[in-house]
């Protein structure tokens, strides 16, 4: 039979988790060569585990053959510990691993061999510290010798070959040796603790599991967060859940055991005292009831700290035998003078007095593990990830057209909101398009006698007409951050323009849709970590919403990859053929998850900063340009490859080409040729000539504005322009100063772009030109105090007020500016200012009245908010100041 003490839980506690670690390395497919490594080690730990299951379960001498098993595979996990050690990062096997791998496993057998030929000339005997059977301690001392110096091995090792490796893996490979030696050198440590009595047994088995379940989970967390191994958050989730929960449930168990012996020991020497004194028949039967001195059989051990009478021994008649009692020692009663009386109960009682109390433990530990393991995958499928397969099934139904789609809300959290809005979305359109139909088909024919009714159906046309135009400034609102310019090179320049050609205004905001998209930035490739600059400009299939749909995917995807490629001042071991093959197939396989209803056409290069390689591919856009020494030519000559999210008959292959000091490359999308020449002709004439942009781009020298200007004056853009212009180490500007116009309104477009570098550059070429010029400083202070460079503001806004000392506008943003940097009597005076011009300006009121909180003047802070609430008695600015202001003057 088996029995459960706080030993048994421990060790099952541990063997569960190395068990579902084990399960979940083997789960991973196509391993690198270090995982199988580590699902070997955790093979071995779990083996390790069953055979201390098998000490603390099984009583008698049949338990005690449990270092069979723990010694059999001890040296399983230290073997490929130092495999492990040789194979990570590079994955490859070596003749140094080889060596190290044969030299292990015949020294790790050696030992086995030699402490199992020792074992079998041996009895087990009972350990009387850790009530359980076991060998000599001293039959284990080359075992333990072994694994001491194959711990060292492998900590030296991986030590000493990170100091070889990149910054990131060096650091990877210093955590995962820390992580090593948690479940390895320190329960030893805690055993030779043990052992040599300086901690108690109860101690040790918390030391035990505390180290093992925080250094198995070290181990898998830095590993997962290391290396190629794809995994989800769930597993994190759901590993973080567990050790949570085991480690809870061994500290509860450790509890219960000591209150489960107390109990035992006051119950049964209470019995014992009643049995000697009364001679009372105790309800636990007595194996014996002696006096001390006649008992000289055996062994005896004192195993309580008390002092009376309820002191626990354990008496063993038989060396190597399972004839073992619990004894108490009944002093005579009162002032009689006698012997001591020793009584004792069968061991096996005892241990089912134990087992009783932590079966259910047991059986708890299971169930909640089991839990763990099912049902949180149940819950986070329904709450997360059916949703979001709902919500991407749903775009695409209404990408076909459908607009009688609606996304069940299944969850009220972030993902049901975006699902309920969603939802609100395509109900609007659909009603918007559901009534103009309405109207189409009934207008004509009530005119005459509906003039009024159809002038109020207008206006509800209108307001239809605003709320679609909100729905679509909610998505130019995501996509334009994700037009981005991030490329920091000193000798690759970069610049973007992008015009969408759905325009709309949403409450006096002009704004644009479409699926052009532009993106630029950096990354660090190689052994050498040379510098690299990434482009890629893109054109998503659709017109408006789903075009705006690609754009955003193809957006989110790219920035996505580049912050994982290049955050934390990453260096990634690979060349960049190997990048760009990777980013191709998870752009590509991104998109093929919509089934058709989502493609993009797009140009995605990575160029070497020193040498002007650049290796790219051209996934059917436009072909790339290059303007070399005054002549504007194509680099490719053919169809390489389709669309990313369309099927393709090519093979893919990433394309090289040198670049030249003084090289502009040029990638554009189709709107760049697809122009309407007729001019307001009744017959509408298409641009057919490709070559046509190869003229604009030498006629302007390069020039992205110039080019810009030349395709507007030339006929009227019918599609998404996006053009994106890439220079290698150019030895001037790279491009002409436009005229004033010309620059004002590429500066406009680069902030609607998100390109607000690229529009600080062109005012300040424009400035250079007209220092006055009014518009120009008025939209580099507002570009600055979107920025939140408040300091930098200050000069154009000022500089604009004394232009125009009438300028409300600028003052009150003056005074906005000096109040975030706290100069707040500057902030008073601008301010003033304003609201003699403007006493009805709620917005400089509540500025004014906060700038005179701040300096303690509540009696005008007072007055100002509260002619702001009179003007607006809901606004909650107003509202928040009115209670800062009677907080400050009741303290």
């Amino acid at each position: 039979m088996l029995y459960f003490n706080e030993w048994g839980i421990a060790t099952l506690v541990c063997t569960l988790y190395t068990l579902v670690l084990l399960l979940y390395l083997i789960s991973l497919k196509e391993k690198q060569l270090y995982t199988r490594d580590m699902t070997l080690f955790f093979f071995g730990a779990v083996g390790l585990n069953v055979g201390y299951l098998w000490s603390a379960l099984v009583i008698g001498p049949l338990g005690g053959d449990h270092r069979f098993i723990t010694v059999g595979v001890v040296f399983i996990p230290l073997v490929y510990m130092i495999q492990f050690a040789h194979h990570f990062p590079e994955n490859k096997k070596t003749r140094a691993s080889r060596i190290a791998f044969w030299t292990s496993l015949t020294l790790g057998l050696a030992l086995v061999v030699h402490f199992y030929f020792n074992a079998l000339q041996t009895r087990p005997d009972f350990d009387f510290q850790g009530e359980l059977f076991n060998y000599p301690q001293e039959m284990g001392a080359w075992v333990a010798r072994g694994m001491i110096l194959m711990i060292l091995w492998f900590t030296v090792v991986l030590t000493y070959r990170s100091f070889k490796m990149e910054r990131k893996e060096r650091r990877a490979a210093r955590q995962l040796v820390v992580a090593m030696l948690i479940p390895t050198l320190l329960p030893g440590i805690v055993n030779v603790l043990y052992n040599g009595g300086r901690i108690s047994h109860s101690t040790f088995q918390q030391g035990y599991v505390l180290t093992s379940l925080l250094g198995y989970t070290a181990i898998v967390l830095v590993f997962i967060n290391n290396t190629v191994e794809r995994t989800s958050f769930m597993t994190k989730i759901v590993g973080i859940s567990l050790v949570t929960l085991l480690l809870a449930i061994q500290a509860l168990s450790a509890f219960s055991g000591q209150q489960t012996h107390r109990s035992y020991d006051r119950i049964h020497g209470l019995q014992a005292q009643s049995y000697v004194v009364t001679g009372q028949e105790p309800v636990s039967p007595v194996a014996y009831a002696k006096p001390l001195e006649s008992l000289d059989q055996g062994k005896l051990v004192k195993r309580s700290e008390r002092t009376d009478f309820m002191a626990r021994h354990f008496r063993q008649m038989e060396p190597h035998s399972d004839d073992l009692y619990v004894a108490y020692h009944v002093p005579p009663a009162g002032e009689n003078q006698g012997d001591v009386i020793e009584v004792g109960y069968r061991y096996q009682e005892y241990r089912q007095f134990i087992h009783d109390s932590m079966i259910g433990t047991a059986i708890l530990t299971l169930a909640l593990v089991l839990s763990v393991l099912i049902l949180y995958p149940i819950f986070f499928s329904r709450s997360l990830v059916k949703p979001l397969h709902s919500l991407l099934d749903g775009v695409g139904q209404v990408e076909e057209g459908d607009f009688e789609v609606k996304i069940p809300v299944m969850v009220e959290d972030e993902i049901g909101y975006l699902s309920r809005a969603f939802n609100n979305m395509v109900k609007s359109i659909l009603d918007a398009r559901q009534k103009l139909q309405d109207y189409a088909e009934n207008l004509e024919l009530k005119v005459d006698e509906r003039t009024k009714e159809v002038t109020e159906k207008m206006q509800q046309i209108h307001e239809m007409k605003v709320q679609q135009d909100g729905d679509y400034y909610l998505t130019y609102l995501i996509g334009r951050p994700l037009q981005t310019n991030r490329n920091k090179s000193d000798r690759i320049n970069t610049e973007f323009y992008v015009e969408q050609k759905k325009k709309f205004v949403f409450k006096e905001r002009s704004a644009d849709l479409g699926g052009d998209i532009c993106v630029t930035g950096n990354l660090r490739l190689g052994p050498q970590a040379r510098r690299h600059t990434v482009f890629m400009n893109g054109d998503a299939m659709g017109k408006s919403m789903q075009g705006a749909g690609g754009a955003i995917v193809m957006g989110t995807a790219m920035n996505n990859i580049l912050a994982r490629s290049a955050g934390d001042d990453r260096v990634l071991n690979v060349s960049p053929e190997e990048w760009l093959t990777e980013t191709y197939e998870e752009l590509h396989n991104l998109f093929l998850a919509f089934d058709g209803l989502m493609m993009l056409s797009a140009v995605v290069g990575v160029i070497d900063e020193e040498t002007g390689m650049m290796t790219y591919f051209n996934a059917e856009h436009p072909w790339t340009v290059l303007y070399r020494k005054g002549q504007a030519t194509f680099i490719e000559q053919e169809l390489m490859l389709r669309k990313l999210g369309s099927p393709s008959e090519f093979k893919f292959q990433v394309q090289r080409f040198q670049l030249e000091p003084g090289d502009v490359l040029f990638a554009g999308s189709d709107g760049r040729d697809d122009l309407d020449l007729s001019g307001g002709a009744d017959v509408r004439t298409i641009n057919e000539d490709e070559t046509l942009f190869l003229k604009y781009v030498e006629e302007a020298d390069g020039d992205l504005l110039a080019i810009v200007d030349r395709i507007h004056a030339t006929g009227t853009v019918t599609d998404d322009l996006s053009l994106l212009r890439v220079g290698f180490q150019e030895t001037g500007s790279g491009s002409k100063i436009g005229d004033i116009d010309s620059l004002l309104r590429m500066a406009r477009e680069g902030q609607q772009g998100n390109d607000v570098s690229g529009a600080l550059r062109k005012l300040d070429q424009l400035l250079e030109i007209d220092p006055d010029h009014g518009n120009a400083l008025r939209l580099k202070g507002r570009i600055l105090m979107m920025e939140n460079r408040y300091q930098e503001a200050v000069q154009p806004l000022s500089q604009l007020a004394e232009l125009e000392p009438d300028n409300s506008d600028a003052f009150f943003s003056l005074s906005v500016c000096y109040k975030h940097l706290r100069q707040h009597d500057m902030a008073i005076q601008t301010g003033e200012r304003v609201a003699s011009a403007q006493p009805g300006r709620i917005a400089n009121l509540i500025n004014l009245a906060d700038s005179y909180r701040v300096t303690g003047n509540l009696d005008r802070a007072r007055e100002l908010a509260e002619k702001a609430l009179d003007l607006e008695p809901e606004n909650p600015s107003a509202k928040k100041l009115s209670d800062l202001i009677r907080s400050a003057a009741q303290a």
